[in-house]
């Protein structure tokens, strides 16, 4: 399915910053439409630890600081408890900081994902009373863990929650403290940080200091959660991925070498699509606690060990990840292509591939979609979004037919019954129809500019790569370029393809790394392109990377 094109225009606005700031207007312009003041362009293509803010900020912290304290001079036990994923594991690793200096008192644990499921469970809660803790300090869930913690709270233990979700609608749990930025009463200037984001945050508070060799982990849990890079998140990745390449972390250097990647070329990407799916595939197929324990090594042999082993699950997450994509995309197309929203089941799905088949269904179908594992009448699923729905909402809608629900604007879990899920897949079609835009399930490229290829140059090179790091909510630009001709043949190199192009002003080498644009490309006399530049490091100029493309018809 080919992409609507929405293509923006430079602003007035944007020319007239451009003179008093002396940057391009399409930087400003880019600047500009990711929401960035004029006041604070400096801070966003120059971020800097200093401009973060206090810990002090966020709310409870100093409850849950005082709290800490008390349980290290009384030698009380504490259980430090997490989630399964890359932010869960990270979050613990960076508490482990202060953990590691008061030994005997922390202990840590992650919920099996299969067995246990997400979050604060009872069971859990029930043993750490019998085994004599007195405090519970959960790491990326616990927010609407309301029975859980009443339940910890019957027995005597207190609860502090370090957290990052959406409250759901229906109520917020009431813990000892609630260390969370997006709970209502918060203040803290900055919402979207990660669980490893604020555990960084924690632990400046309990230290007192500024924390910075643990950027490594927290700018690993923001990108791999995928939360917006903008703002602190910004700061913290492009600390953390200066100190990534250099890290003599030993789970880093073994991660690193068991997926050939070179440590001191490592940037975003390399921690959303290699590193990240590794250490999430050990949660998925085993258990996480073996990944904590890879960041928690101190010896490579060991660290190798793990690192190794992830790799090894990884490689069945895929063909498990497959299995499961392929059954549910044909349980969309023979059932629910009209659907608005997608909700699909079957018995047995490996509950650890849910999400990313969700998000392989969202992204192909541009839709919501859930997918649902049963076992016997109870079902657990994971649900993606497009960009434009927010699960969180659409959910708060369907609530009536769920055991319950929780996650972010682009990423939900649900437990469900089996005979609710038709209502609940009819509620949600509903809900959709009467919430969101129709455009926004409509395939489309935001295009920053329509420009002439000699607008292109190193200088600009320079400054969208000072928009580094991309990501989430800071995506790397894309232009077009209208009646584009070929200067050379369409060549295999790599991994992709790439040619030479020219719009008459200038002549630029383009790659190509989609095989369906192939055709229009060669077959066309002349062609509209939509593309991303980069730096030709070989030759230190600018190269073309082309996303989408269609026949000139001018």
């Amino acid at each position: 399915m080919r992409c609507r094109w929405v293509i923006k225009a430079i602003s007035e606005q944007a020319r007239a910053i451009s003179r008093r700031q002396n940057i391009s207007a399409i930087l400003a312009q880019v600047l500009l439409d990711r929401d960035v003041p004029e006041d604070d362009f400096g801070l966003f293509l120059k971020p800097a630890l200093e401009n973060l803010d206090s810990p002090s900020l966020l709310p409870d912290i100093d409850k849950a600081v005082s709290r800490i304290q008390e349980a290290v001079s009384s030698k009380e036990r504490v259980l430090v408890y997490g989630d399964y994923d890359v932010d869960g594991v990270t979050a613990l690793a960076i508490f482990n900081e202060f953990a590691k200096k008061h030994p005997g008192i922390f202990d840590f644990y992650i919920p099996h994902r299969l067995q246990e499921g997400y979050g604060l469970n009872s069971e859990a809660v029930v043993k750490a009373a019998d085994e004599g803790f007195s405090l519970i300090l959960a790491f990326d869930c616990g927010t609407n863990s309301c029975r859980e913690i009443e339940l910890a709270k019957g027995r005597g233990i207190d609860v502090i929650v370090v957290d990052h979700h959406l409250a759901a609608k229906d109520g917020l749990a009431s813990p000892y403290a609630l260390v969370n930025p997006k709970q209502p009463q918060s203040q803290y200037p900055f919402k979207d940080l990660s669980a490893g984001g604020l555990s960084f945050k924690f632990l400046q508070a309990l230290t007192g200091l500024d924390c910075r060799e643990v950027l490594d982990l927290a700018a690993l849990s923001t990108v791999c959660d995928v939360v917006p890079l903008r703002g602190e998140n910004r700061i913290i990745v492009k600390e953390g991925l200066a100190q990534l390449r250099c890290s003599q972390r030993q789970a880093i250097k073994a991660l690193c070498q068991v997926s050939s990647l070179k440590q001191e070329n490592i940037d975003a990407m390399h921690l959303g699509f290699i590193l990240g799916p590794r250490i999430n595939a050990c949660g998925r197929m085993a258990h996480a606690n073996e990944a904590l324990q890879l960041f928690l090594s101190e010896d490579l042999a060991h660290a190798l060990e793990l690192a190794g082993r992830m790799q090894e699950y990884n490689r069945s997450r895929k063909d498990v990840e497959s299995a499961v994509l392929k059954e549910a995309e044909s349980l969309v197309e023979t059932n629910f292509a009209g659907d608005k929203a997608i909700v699909v089941h079957k018995d047995g799905w490996h509950a650890g591939v849910l999400g990313i088949v969700a998000g392989r269904l969202a992204d192909k179908y541009c839709r919501p979609a859930f997918v649902i594992s049963l076992d016997d009448e109870r079902g657990k699923g994971s649900g993606r979004s497009p960009a434009g729905v927010h699960l969180m909402d659409l959910l708060a809608q369907c609530s009536a037919h769920l055991k319950s629900y929780g996650g972010h604007q682009k990423a939900a879990g649900i437990h469900i019954d089996k005979t609710a899920i038709e209502a609940f897949r009819l509620t949600l079609n509903s809900a959709l129809k009467e919430k969101v835009d129709p455009q926004a399930l409509v395939p489309s490229l935001s295009i920053q500019a329509q420009i002439c290829l000699d607008q292109i140059n190193l200088k600009l090179v320079e400054e969208l790569e000072s928009l580094k790091p991309f990501g989430e909510e800071n995506p790397k630009p894309l232009f077009v370029t209208r009646g584009l001709l070929k200067r050379s043949p369409v060549k295999k190199a790599g991994q992709g393809y790439y040619l030479w192009v020219s719009d008459g002003a200038a002549t630029y080498e383009a790659g190509i790394y989609d095989k369906d644009l192939l055709d229009i490309i060669e077959y066309s006399a002349a062609f509209d392109a939509v593309f991303s530049i980069e730096r030709n490091t070989y030759r230190n100029e600018p190269r073309l990377t082309i996303k989408d493309a269609r026949i000139n018809s001018d």
